[in-house]
């Protein structure tokens, strides 16, 4: 290639060529980026794939470009391959890691349980999926914290995922007087909870004896919603009906 634009300044035609190939790379991966996102919008692919495809080509246009200014500056890439591959397994045992996140990475997509905007917990790490790539994945805690987790760490730990079914179950643990019989608590409290504009129709609610102790008796209230960001809402719902039931036949 003659990258003699300026005879007497050779380093000069060399860095405008350079230069040339990263604008043109960083524009190749805004463009490809602005692409992949109308497609995903029009056909309404899922945002997790969204964000895995715009890794796999922003990469693929880095190693591009890499390969690129390689041949600019006088490398032998084809030299460059052979001697790579002498040192393949040197090579291999540093990038292990990288290697190993990026194939998580495509088993995640693979099995579907993580999704973006659903909310999962981790080594006791607890947020919402705001981004997957193929070698992170990012997530947002309750008190606004953002969490980026080796996809390694998902592939190799138990993780739970909160919103993963469409309707979640609300528990609440209350101690009931002894004085209060709880059958009578009971069929009452499911007819209000029931008629909480919330609670799912074919999902009943129920209250089950937990233990007894020296206080009272200690239930667990359940019911069933379908909004999980409202959960805390919902179990203020039910301890506000707790109380006000308790007052009335206390």
């Amino acid at each position: 290639m003659n990258l003699n634009i300026f005879p007497q300044y050779p380093f000069i035609g060399l860095f405008i060529y350079i230069v040339i190939i990263l604008i043109a790379t960083l524009l190749a991966v805004k463009i490809s980026s602005f692409l992949i996102n109308r497609v995903t919008k029009k056909f309404e692919i899922e945002l997790t794939f969204n964000y895995l495809l715009k890794d796999l080509v922003k990469y693929s246009i880095y190693i591009i470009a890499f390969l690129m200014i390689l041949e600019v500056v006088g490398v032998d890439i084809n030299a460059l391959i052979v001697s790579v591959g002498v040192v393949g397994i040197t090579l291999g045992f540093a990038a292990r890691d990288v290697i190993s996140s990026f194939v998580s990475g495509i088993f995640i997509l693979a099995d579907k349980t993580v999704k973006v905007g659903e909310v999962i917990e981790v080594d006791n790490i607890k947020g919402k999926v705001t981004k997957m790539g193929f070698r992170t994945t990012t997530i947002v805690t309750p008190d606004n914290l953002i969490v980026t987790i080796p996809n390694t760490v998902l592939a190799k730990n138990p993780y739970i995922n909160y919103t993963f079914f469409d309707k979640y179950r609300i528990d609440l643990e209350v101690i009931i007087p002894f004085n209060i019989d709880i059958n009578n608590f009971e069929r009452v409290l499911v007819q209000r909870i029931s008629n909480l504009n919330w609670v799912l129709i074919d999902s009943s609610a129920k209250v089950d004896v937990v233990e007894m102790n020296e206080n009272g008796v200690k239930v667990k209230i359940s019911a069933w919603g379908e909004n999980y960001s409202r959960i805390d809402c919902y179990r203020l719902d039910l301890a506000n009906e707790v109380r006000k039931l308790i007052g009335e036949m206390d």
